[in-house]
């Protein structure tokens, strides 16, 4: 050792440690002090909201807006997942020279579709075959509200491919179960009541729909009509809130896509259509969507179904939905964000649009119970639509001198074949309303909707949700005590 040199101690580990925090920047600092008061917050947060209390309503609403962000994403992702699946299975396909003939190229795209949807729901989501809200439902009214991830991811890629494919099926079945599953995954770890995630997924539901339709109104009425059969304040405020969020999180970061790009001011012109046209518009809907329940049962039951090869069942049925398609010409087929064109209805004659209502229907009956996958609502919304103008036009014919408006029969069909075929008639009406805007159809709209559940139930006492109930035995109920069950869950306190 040189002289004039001391030997250095060898640091302490406390020294080190001291050194090594003076060294960290203050903006770390602040980044850790907030990990630990968000930690903090999660661990007080659920333990709170599960009190019971004005005060821990009041903190409950700010996880309903959560569940409203997570869905309006979830809904976004749903259907950029619809664009790839139609761009993969459509779009590419058909631009190929060596493809050609629509009679034989769109059944064949429209089976490997649904072939493919089949295959995703046996390989992951455990086989599992029917609609999508009665699954929520069930969860609800029957269990703690939790859904299986596993599966309802599944359920919602092969919806996507599904409708992409140009399968007969609405998007909004599909999305109202990922807003519940992402709600109730968001609640897991927070160790909730079962009561408070019930209610959080019914908002998970509302939250999807109001993104899905921009109809926050609807949204929260479907959760507390269809999900939750409640009408409680401690179940209506986060529902309310999910539904708003969502709405207002999609506006902003996604834009708006209604269903019609402006208000609608069709109205009614007099009041003799109140009296008498709207309310056999009504009981035309009500025979269609008695039609549109019995139908779905009784394939649901069919033998043939049973007997079939599990591998071919999706192509055949494929095959007859893409041949359906093709007869429309383009007017039965609608992927992604629901939309319909009363211009192109109205240049159809009354007789052939009732005959595509009808095929829409056999289509729908065939994508959902051929491998298929996803909802009633926006099938419904087009069935309604043409029956409507169908009617519409036919009057105008028998009264040439009345100022009738063809397209104001189509949107009251609508809200009354949504009613009839879901037993939602309150989520019916603010449907149309919303997506509208038209005040003045709000009276035919609530007397058409009323005769033709009505009328629906002099055939069958079941709705598309509660069959599909009866039929896997999740609901030992009648179907008409199931329909109109409204409080078993009433106190989410």
């Amino acid at each position: 050792m040189a002289r004039g040199t001391t030997k250095q101690p060898p640091p302490s580990a406390d020294g080190v440690v001291d050194r090594a925090r003076k060294s960290v920047t203050p903006s770390i600092l602040w980044i850790l002090r907030q990990t630990r008061a968000a930690r903090a917050l999660a661990l007080w947060l659920p333990r709170y909201a599960n009190q019971r209390g004005p005060r821990a309503d009041a903190l409950f609403l700010t996880l309903g807006a959560a569940v409203g962000l997570l869905g309006a994403v979830g809904v976004q992702i749903f259907f950029n997942l619809i664009d790839l699946a139609n761009d993969a299975l459509v779009v590419w396909p058909m631009s190929l020279q060596a493809l050609s003939g629509r009679w034989i190229v769109v059944p064949l795209l429209t089976g490997a579709a649904l072939a493919l949807a089949a295959w995703l729901m046996r390989r992951f989501g455990n086989g599992y075959d029917g609609l999508n809200v009665p699954d929520v439902q069930h969860a609800v009214t029957r269990g703690d509200g939790h859904l299986p991830p596993r599966p309802a991811l599944a359920k919602s890629v092969a919806s996507a491919v599904t409708i992409g494919g140009g399968g007969s099926a609405g998007s909004e079945g599909p999305v109202a179960v990922l807003g519940a599953a992402l709600a109730s995954a968001f609640a897991r770890p927070l160790k909730l009541r079962a009561a408070r995630v019930r209610v959080l997924v019914g908002a998970g539901s509302a939250a999807a729909i109001s993104a899905t339709f921009g109809a926050p109104l609807a949204g929260a009425f479907f959760a507390l009509e269809e999900i939750l059969k409640s009408s409680s304040t401690t179940a209506f405020a986060p529902v309310v809130v999910a539904s708003v969020v969502a709405h207002a999180t999609s506006l902003v970061f996604f834009g708006d896509h209604g269903v019609f790009p402006q208000a609608l001011t069709y109205g009614y012109n007099f009041y003799r259509e109140v009296f008498f046209f709207f309310p056999l518009l009504g009981v035309l809907t009500g025979l269609m969507a008695a039609l549109f329940v019995m139908l779905e049962d009784r394939v649901a039951r069919a033998r043939w179904r049973r007997v079939t090869p599990s591998h071919a069942l999706p192509w055949l049925g494929g095959a007859a939905v893409g041949l359906i398609m093709v007869a429309g010409q383009g007017l039965l087929t609608s992927r992604g964000h629901y939309s319909i064109d009363f211009d192109a209805l109205a240049r159809v004659s009354w007789g052939l649009l009732l005959l595509l209502a009808v095929g829409k229907i056999v289509a729908t009956v065939l994508t959902l119970n051929c491998g298929g996958s996803g909802g009633v609502f926006a099938p419904s919304l087009t069935i309604g639509a043409m029956t409507g103008i169908a009617l519409g036009l036919l009057l105008q014919r028998l009264f040439p001198e009345l100022p009738l408006e063809p397209a104001s029969y189509a949107l009251v069909g609508m809200g009354s074949l949504v009613a009839a075929t879901t037993g939602a008639p309150i989520t019916a009406i603010l449907l149309v309303f919303e997506i509208t805007q038209d005040h003045g159809i709000l009276l035919p709209l609530m007397l058409s909707v009323v005769v033709a559940v009505t009328v629906r139930r002099l055939f069958t006492h079941e709705t598309l949700y509660t069959a599909w109930l009866l039929r896997t035995g999740r609901s030992k109920r009648k179907p008409e005590e199931e329909e109109t069950q409204t409080g078993e869950f009433m106190s989410y306190r």
